[in-house]
């Protein structure tokens, strides 16, 4: 799997520490109050930015598109630029179509799951206290940026930020953050909460004259 790919994985979305009590109190308040928010939101909708930043490279790349999700497990990200790729995820699995090179991935969304709290989270089948260790809670232009770093440490995810609206506690973003350096920002806007989502728009049906690489079966 590609970097690009698992940056988009990381971010299917859904990262100094000060002293006190209070402030620990505070922190988790916020966080209970973000998961309460998205356990109220059923389906989700919106644009987004990503940006991701490669060390190994020392470049940036831009993306956007739009997002739709439908809990639990049900996911689509449709990225207009700069390279056009589909991901839709199901019950059935994850496929990453390239259009530009005919081509067609299919992944078990189990594997995916197990490896991939943010998504996991994002998805609907997770919740970010049993996940991850908050840190630090700042502010941002309006927004709450809630550090957390993960309890596995297995995984490639070394921290993750969480930026939510101060005002109703809506996810809006992240930053995630990897072992190797790796930084991938996701911003959301236009976001609709709970709008009517129809099951056909998580199918995915391998376009004619497209190959298929089948990694489903793979252990």
């Amino acid at each position: 799997m590609s970097l690009k790919t698992r940056n988009i994985l990381f971010t299917l979305l859904l990262l100094g520490s000060l002293p006190g009590s209070a402030f620990a109190l505070d922190a988790a308040a916020i966080v209970d109050a973000i998961q309460k928010q998205y356990d109220a939101t059923h389906t989700f909708q919106a644009r987004f930015i990503q940006k991701s930043y490669l060390k190994i490279l020392g470049q940036s790349q831009k993306a956007e598109g739009s997002v739709s999700i439908k809990k639990p497990g049900k996911m689509k990200w449709d990225y207009k630029a700069p390279d056009r790729q589909i991901l839709v995820s199901n019950d059935e699995g994850l496929w990453l179509y390239l259009p530009d090179e005919k081509q067609v991935t299919k992944m078990k969304i189990q594997s995916i799951y197990s490896s991939n709290t943010p998504a996991l989270f994002l998805a609907g089948r997770g919740k970010l206290t049993d996940s991850f260790t908050i840190g630090k809670v700042t502010e941002e232009h309006g927004l709450y940026a809630v550090e957390m770093i993960p309890r596995d440490k297995a995984q490639n995810l070394s921290k993750m930020v969480l930026l939510a609206d101060k005002k109703n506690y809506q996810i809006v973003g992240s930053r995630v953050y990897d072992n190797l350096g790796n930084k991938t920002e996701m911003l959301f806007s236009n976001i609709q909460t709970n709008p009517n989502l129809e099951k056909k728009l998580f199918r995915f049906e391998v376009p004619k004259g497209v190959e298929l690489i089948d990694l489903s079966s793979m252990e």
